[in-house]
């Protein structure tokens, strides 16, 4: 096994809608010796995507320096990553990868026609993430290690935070390779201080190891570290497990056992999940969040055994009641069915969403195989030209490219996931009538027509409004951050004139 340490920095907080533009990596054995160079790439925008200004706060990246850094469009970066990412024998792993970078990937490369989720288990590959074995070592094992907190006194696990406290170099923080770097000495650090614990949270990566804890018929509660718990309260509660949620395998059911499971008997399934959808703005001292949660087998969940709640430290750590809690897991106990009987009927009940447009639908249903085989056959023919120059001008990829959009899907989104991917590669390569209809579609979303549809992405409007407000209504932003708001607002001011499109920001 070699470990690939990665880290993308992207034009937006959601995974789904926003895009990659540095993918950086570096491959190391598993004693965490660097086995290969590190690896560095760029991605262009395709123009219909306008990044939001606070990540380019954040990464110093404007969309008119990726090309003259070597990017190439997005087709041709998927392509790259994912021959980094399927060596056999890869475990990815990164720094809150689990529900940022890895859900980045899956989205890249559903847009970009490969296959979402073979590169994470297909020929012994797997995933983990640092940032949950950082969780687990400050909640379980903490000494060795200095854990800094925030400047309102809060514990923090911010990279930046860690690396300072640990005297770890990371000199250019938010560049990708730069994290990456910090990343791989950070696992060092935990893997130095806190070995066995370092390797059991390892051994969770296999979901079948996972699932062999978690559902050990024996096992009537255990803690399970997450990033949903607050910071002060160690990440961790005590969780009973309810078996499988919704019919989906690689899910589990939990309640929190620091809240009593009675609540669920007492009230009606349309009362309980009224509660699941809480929002933020909603909750009060007297009507909280439901305490359930979903675990994710595939995820390397956190689990390790109530037997560590006896270490009194961990408990104050956790600031857990142990005898509240254990008078609660006498509850479940007792009526364990029932309440999980109850609680799957309020899994069940779903909100109705807007729909999603066809690039975030990726959870809509697994692709037929039929599907699956043609888009491979293509993927095959762009890997065998990525060695040239021009490997989009290939003459097999360029007839691959044209059977893209002639071929009889089976799976309703992939006439026009196929469709956007060639208008973006090879927007000549289709009909007249076609590449007018590509331009339509950006047009309208830049101009910001509503489609009644999730990811519009961002318009003009919002784009040159966030500027403006970051500029005139943020006292804290340094010449350096307002010379770069300005130079993306003359990028977008000369976007508006290449797209056709000048005025609609004032409209």
């Amino acid at each position: 096994m070699s470990f690939l340490f990665y880290d993308f920095e992207t034009t937006g907080a959601d995974p789904r809608c926003d895009r990659p533009v540095q993918f950086a990596a570096i491959r190391t054995d598993e004693a965490l010796n660097v086995i290969d160079d590190p690896v560095t790439f760029y991605a262009t925008l395709s123009a219909e995507v306008l990044p939001h200004p606070q990540a380019i706060l954040v990464t110093g990246i404007l969309p008119e320096d990726l090309a003259a850094a070597g990017g190439t469009c997005e087709a041709v970066f998927a392509a790259r990553i994912h021959e980094q990412m399927s060596r056999p024998g890869t475990c990815a792993v990164g720094f809150n990868s689990l529900r940022f970078d890895a859900e980045m990937l899956r989205f890249m490369f559903w847009r970009n026609l490969r296959d979402p989720y073979a590169h994470e288990w297909k020929n012994g590959n797997s995933r983990w993430d640092v940032l949950d074995a950082a969780r687990a070592v400050r909640l379980l094992r903490p000494e060795g290690i200095e854990w800094p907190r925030d400047d309102a006194g809060q514990p923090t696990l911010r990279l930046e935070a860690l690396t300072a406290a640990n005297g770890i170099a990371h000199a250019h923080a938010h560049d990708a390779l730069g994290d990456v770097e910090a990343t791989i000495d950070l696992a060092r650090l935990l893997k130095r201080n806190a070995p066995k614990l370092f390797d059991y949270l390892l051994r969770l990566r296999s979901k079948h190891v996972a699932a062999d804890f978690v559902d050990d018929p024996d096992r009537s509660a255990f803690v399970h570290v997450s990033g949903r718990i607050s910071a002060e309260q160690g990440s961790a509660s005590l969780f009973a497990n309810l078996g499988q949620a919704g019919g989906v395998g690689t899910q589990r059911l939990l309640w929190d056992l620091r809240f009593d499971p009675t609540e669920v008997l007492d009230s009606s399934v349309d009362e309980l999940t009224a509660r699941r959808f809480l929002s933020q703005a909603e909750v009060t001292e007297t009507q909280t969040r439901l305490p359930i949660k979903l675990l994710h087998l595939n995820r390397a969940p956190v689990v390790v055994s109530a037997a560590i709640l006896q270490e009194d430290a961990v408990a104050q750590r956790m600031q857990l009641d142990r005898d509240r809690v254990r008078g609660h897991l006498a509850v479940m106990d007792r009526h364990k069915p029932a309440i999980a009987e109850k609680l799957q009927s309020v899994l069940a009940a779903q909100r109705d969403y807007a729909p999603q447009d066809v690039e975030c639908a990726l959870y809509d249903g697994f692709m037929p195989t039929g599907d699956r085989a043609a888009l491979e056959a293509f993927n095959r023919r762009l890997d065998r030209a990525l060695s040239h120059d021009s490997p989009l001008t290939d003459p097999g990829v360029e007839a691959g490219l044209i059977d893209l959009i002639r071929h009889d899907w089976q799976d309703a989104r992939l006439p026009e996931l196929c469709f956007r991917f060639v208008a973006r590669t090879r927007p000549d390569l289709l009909p007249e009538v076609d590449r007018v209809k590509w331009q339509d579609w950006q047009r309208d979303r830049l101009v910001g027509t509503p489609s009644g549809e999730v990811n519009n992405g961002m318009s003009y409007a919002c784009f040159f409004a966030t500027i403006e407000a970051l500029l005139t209504q943020t006292p804290e932003v340094t010449p350096e951050a307002q010379q770069l708001l300005v130079r993306l607002r003359a990028w977008g001011r000369q976007h508006e004139i290449d797209q056709g499109v000048t005025g609609w920001a004032e409209a």
